[in-house]
């Protein structure tokens, strides 16, 4: 059993992880998310859209992949 520290990755549960991605998603996050979390573009991609259910592991690298930049409405 691992134990985790009170982080802000480790309190947000997988659909808080998976809208914090999509406020900051960009070209190209999709086949980066698939490739660290070893899922396919497809799984990933079926994922945003609510027709699969969010992984641990998606989430967990979706949040890490995003976690520093802006949102996407600020950058306009």
């Amino acid at each position: 059993m691992s134990y985790q520290t009170n982080t802000r990755a480790n309190n947000l549960n997988r659909t808080a992880k998976l809208a914090f991605f999509k406020a900051r998603q960009r070209k190209g996050d999709v086949a980066r998310v698939a490739e660290e979390s070893g899922y396919t573009t497809r799984m990933v991609y079926y994922t945003l859209n609510g027709e699969r259910r969010v992984n641990d592991d998606i989430a967990n690298v979706m949040y890490s992949l995003t976690r520093r930049r802006t949102k996407n409405s600020e950058l306009a």
